[in-house]
């Protein structure tokens, strides 16, 4: 079995990859539409706050939640857990990236000198397949997904 906990992140990621789409909280909802719709490769856009520091992740399953909520497939499966409830009755109202962020994203970054299994265990907790890779300012300077550990761990 490798050893995550000895491979970092920098040696991992490639830095000269195309950039994270980076949305800030006050942008309009639409925008999270349109990037998700536009680039289907994507499996994430980090929200950043005015000085583009880091603030959490939104996810394909965060606008399939938003979708499941506003287009009106919320009354397809029962509703039995209260926070999941609140969070669908929330997205129907979203207009703003800011609604839609769930706050348990908001530390879900790692640093280029993180171990990969830093990484993987923040992937897991909060339920994530990419994450942004932050400088010591808290601004992204890149990413790092799933398929990259996984990849990695094969030629270990």
């Amino acid at each position: 079995m490798i050893k995550l906990e000895k491979i970092i992140v920098k040696d991992t990621i490639r830095l000269d990859d195309d950039h994270p789409i980076l949305l800030k909280l006050s942008d309009d909802f639409s925008q999270v539409i349109k990037n998700f719709s536009q680039h289907i490769e994507i499996k994430g856009i980090f929200v950043v706050d005015e000085d583009d520091r880091f603030l959490g992740v939104i996810t394909r399953t965060d606008m399939l939640d938003w979708a499941r909520a506003k287009l009106g497939t919320i009354l397809y499966k029962p509703l039995t857990d209260m926070n999941e409830t609140i969070r669908l009755v929330t997205l129907i109202g979203a207009s703003k990236v800011g609604d839609i962020l769930r706050p348990e994203t908001k530390d879900a970054a790692v640093h280029l000198n993180d171990t990969l299994g830093e990484a993987l265990k923040i992937m897991v907790d909060v339920d994530l397949i990419v994450l942004p890779v932050v400088d010591d300012t808290n601004h992204v300077i890149g990413r790092l997904r799933l398929s990259e550990i996984l990849e990695r761990s094969l030629t270990e």
